[in-house]
This record gives structure tokens, C-alpha cells and sequence, in this order.
């Protein structure tokens, strides 16, 4: 009588399969490598049973192995690929072999939700507690995981493609800018060009002029001493004449001779200022022709950074003045621009120093004018304060506000057309003041870290405001 507890042969795993399969990872032998206590182990199965080990081991018999290096079992590893491969040839000649577990050998009928995987019924003590269903209901909720997965990919493909898109967007846009900018450029050294070139022409104009007027003075000095010499040789001569005449007649004629060789005229001396003023014409030309140049150059204390600009603001093609655009510019959506808020920056901050500059704002009916810190919010809207890292003031609804928080209101005297921000950076300072009658109309102190940068907020309005150029003195020392 066969004893009850054996299994259906069938249901075992083969012999050889057995011999073949690693211990620790219940598989075919993959690198296999012989202890000295006789046991082979997968290479990676026993370097993983003895990471972070102090003291190596065997994972069977657990003898010490310190010190020693598992050899490469060579046998053991041929058989296993000669069985892999003759399994291999048996499936295909018999066609597609069900999957079975590794460790039990065993059907999967199951699939573990928490853990999700394939388990036959063996191992089911191996998953305490975890929800099991049938393999046949395991694949739809897979299939929903997945789908999902999926969905959550797909939306990343689209985000990346509209990213792709927005670069080349870019790049074109790029090319654009480039193509104004050298038009500008060009544009701008013609026109200095043909500046320097009517002051060439001046200069040398006024060169030519000089040069004609100190060679008419030479040759007038040169033309009366020709006639002087013309004079004087004739003189000469006919005093020699008189010389050779009769000795009687000669002493008779002496005094008169005498009186005629005293010579009258004036002796000829050199013109003071005879030369070309070189010192005038040459003298540190580059200088003096730089600062000819300042009536047909603007000084602007402050530029505008287009690259800031809402989509919604149209700003001049010298970068000093912004107004309303009429309809949404086609901007890349860069990381500096504002957007959706109306505001563009001044193109350079700065950490430290004194700086200024005057902005007309006529009767623009709602603006801001000041500084912010370089990380202010450009991506939403946000309230503009002094804990936002925004120090401005501005007028909106016929009412002049000092944007703290809460709003400070402005009294003053009359409507600015012009108003002036000063900065002093040391001092932590931000001042306001109405130039046309030089009344201060309101100052902030606070500590400023890191660099600060003009900001302008014109609003949607078609009246423009415009940075008004510095004058530029030279200090003579």
C-alpha cells in the first residue's frame, strides 16, 4: 500500500532539475560556484548571502568560509546549460509549456493583489493575509493598473512633445530676435557712420580753412619782401654806379648817396602763429570727437528687458518706453517673462551703489513704479507688497498708493507728470519723488538681499510710459 503522504510523481519537479536548481534561489544554477564544504550556490545568490556579512558562511551547512574563494564549478554549470537547452527543445517540439512555480513546481492558479504576482497553491502560506483571486480576475486588475500607468505616460509624451514644440518655437523665435537685432545694429552704426563722417568732414573742412589762411599771411609776408629785395638790389646797384664815376663828381654826390642808402623800411620778422594749429586739430581727437558724438547718443539710466515683458505689453524698439498691446504677443514662454501680470523688468539689477532714474507718466490713469527682487513671482498673479520683495507706489483710480501692506495712501499736492525713483542700496533705501516740483512723495527702508530690478507695471492702457534719458556730465580734472 502506497504511503499516503507521497505525491503523484507527476507533481514533482524532475530529478535533474533538482540536482540543477540553486538552493537559495530555487532556479537553475546561473554561474554556479563550489564551496569547500562541497555546495554550489548561483554567483550572484551567494555574494548576495554575504553582503554585509562580518563572518561568511555556507548558506546550507553554514561552515566558515574567511578567507576562502569559491571556485568556479565548471561541471555543474555545462549540465545545467546542456538541460536548459534540452527543455528548451522539448517545448518547442511539443508546444508551449504551462508556467510553473519555481519553488513548488507547481500550476499558478492564483494572483496575490498586495504582492502582484502568480502563485500556485503551495504558496499560500507565504502570503498571510493578502487578498488572492483567481489568475483568470488577476489580469484585468493588472490590465486596469497598467492602463492607467499608461495614461499617466501618455500624458508625459504630450507634455514632452508640447515642450519640443515650445523649443522649436523657440528657436524661431530666436532667429527673429536675431534678425532685429543685427537690422538694429546696423541700422544705428550707419547712422553714426554718416554722424562721424559730417564731423570728418567738418574737421577737415576747418583744417583746409586754416591751412588757407596761414599760407595767405606767409605769402603776403613773402610778396613784400620780394619787393623789398627788388628794391634793395637796385638800390644797391645804382649806388655802386654812382661809385664809379669821376672822383670829383663822386665826392660832390656823397652826401646824397649817403642819404640814399639809409634804408627806410621796416626789417622782416617772423609771423607769430604761422603754423597749422596741430594741438587744435589732432590733440586727443578721440575725445573731442566722443564727446561731439553725446548730442546724437541717448543716456539711458535704465533699459527694458523684453524678454520680461508681458505678452499683453508692447515695448519701443530703443527699449525706454512700454504701452498696451492690442492683442497677445506670440512670446516664447520663458521662465523670466510675466505672465499673466502686466510688468517688465529693466534689463540690469544691481547689489550695490546708488542708482536713479525718471519715468514720465503724464496722464497715464494707472501705473506702478519701483523695484523687486529678481525672485519675484512671474508665473501667476500675486499681490503687489513689500513681503512679496516689490517696493512701488502707483496710481490706480485717481488714488496714489504706497503698495505696502495694507496700502499707504499718497497726499499730494498735485498730479505728477514725472516721477523720479532713487535707490541706495547701502542705505536700504527706495525713494520716490515728482520732479516737476522736486517734493518727495515717499521712501521705503528695508534690508535688500541679493540685486534688486527696476519694474514697471503700465496696465492695459494705450498711453505709453517712458524712461527718460540721464544727462551725462564730464568731470574734467
Amino acid at each position: 500500500m502506497a504511503d499516503s503522504s507521497d505525491d503523484d510523481i507527476t507533481d514533482r519537479p524532475p530529478l535533474l532539475e533538482t540536482d540543477l536548481t540553486c538552493p537559495v534561489c530555487k532556479d537553475i544554477f546561473k554561474e554556479p560556484e563550489l564551496l569547500s564544504c562541497s555546495h554550489s550556490f548561483c554567483k550572484v545568490c551567494l555574494e548576495g548571502s554575504w553582503k554585509n556579512q562580518t563572518k561568511r558562511q555556507c548558506p546550507m551547512c553554514r561552515k566558515c568560509c574567511d578567507g576562502e574563494t569559491p571556485i568556479p564549478n565548471r561541471a555543474l554549470h555545462n549540465a545545467c546549460v546542456s538541460y536548459k537547452k534540452e527543455r528548451n527543445r522539448r517545448g518547442a517540439t511539443t508546444g508551449s509549456e504551462e508556467e510553473l512555480c519555481g519553488l513548488h513546481q507547481r500550476p499558478f492558479q492564483l494572483f496575490c493583489i498586495k504582492d502582484e504576482e502568480p502563485v500556485c497553491v503551495e504558496c499560500v502560506t507565504l502570503h498571510p493575509g493578502h487578498e488572492l483571486v483567481p489568475t483568470e480576475q488577476g489580469v484585468p486588475f493588472c490590465k486596469d493598473e497598467l492602463t492607467m500607468k499608461i495614461k499617466i505616460l501618455e500624458s508625459k509624451l504630450d507634455s514632452f512633445k508640447r515642450m519640443k514644440k515650445r523649443y522649436k518655437e523657440t528657436i524661431t523665435f530666436i532667429e527673429g530676435q536675431t534678425k532685429e537685432a543685427e537690422n538694429q545694429i546696423k541700422q544705428e552704426f550707419e547712422r553714426l557712420h554718416q554722424v562721424l563722417n559730417e564731423e570728418e568732414k567738418t574737421r577737415l573742412l576747418a583744417l583746409s580753412r586754416e591751412e588757407d589762411e596761414k599760407k595767405q599771411v606767409v605769402t603776403e609776408k613773402i610778396e613784400a619782401i620780394g619787393r623789398d629785395i627788388t628794391g634793395l638790389a637796385e638800390l644797391i646797384q645804382s649806388v655802386k654806379r654812382e661809385m664809379g664815376a669821376e672822383d670829383l663828381t663822386f665826392l660832390l654826390n656823397f652826401q646824397k648817396l649817403k642819404r640814399r642808402t639809409q634804408w627806410t623800411g621796416d626789417d622782416p620778422r617772423r609771423v607769430y602763429g604761422a603754423l597749422i594749429n596741430m594741438a587744435l586739430h589732432v590733440g586727443a581727437l578721440g575725445y573731442k570727437i566722443w564727446e561731439s558724438m553725446q548730442a546724437h547718443v541717448t543716456c539711458l539710466p535704465v533699459i527694458l528687458d523684453p524678454n520680461t515683458a508681458s505678452p499683453w505689453l508692447s515695448i519701443s524698439p530703443d527699449f525706454s518706453s512700454m504701452q498696451e498691446s492690442r492683442e497677445r504677443q506670440s512670446f516664447p514662454d520663458n521662465p523670466e517673462r510675466f505672465d499673466p501680470c502686466v510688468f517688465v523688468l529693466g534689463s540690469e539689477g544691481f547689489s550695490s551703489g546708488r542708482h536713479r532714474w525718471e519715468v514720465r507718466v503724464a496722464d497715464h490713469p494707472k501705473w506702478i513704479l519701483g523695484v523687486c527682487k529678481e525672485s519675484v513671482v512671474r508665473k501667476r498673479k500675486f499681490t503687489v507688497t513689500t513681503t512679496a520683495g516689490v517696493w512701488t507706489i502707483g496710481l490706480s483710480k485717481g488714488v496714489y498708493n504706497a503698495l505696502t501692506s495694507p496700502r499707504t495712501v499718497l497726499n499730494l499736492e498735485r498730479r505728477p507728470e514725472t516721477v523720479r525713483v532713487k535707490v541706495n542700496m547701502e542705505k536700504g533705501e527706495v525713494s520716490f519723488w515728482d520732479t516737476g516740483n522736486n517734493k518727495h512723495l515717499c521712501t521705503f527702508n528695508d534690508k535688500f538681499t541679493g540685486k534688486l530690478f527696476p519694474i514697471f507695471g503700465p496696465g492695459l492702457q494705450s498711453t505709453p510710459i517712458t524712461i527718460l534719458p540721464a544727462k551725462v556730465n564730464i568731470h574734467k580734472q
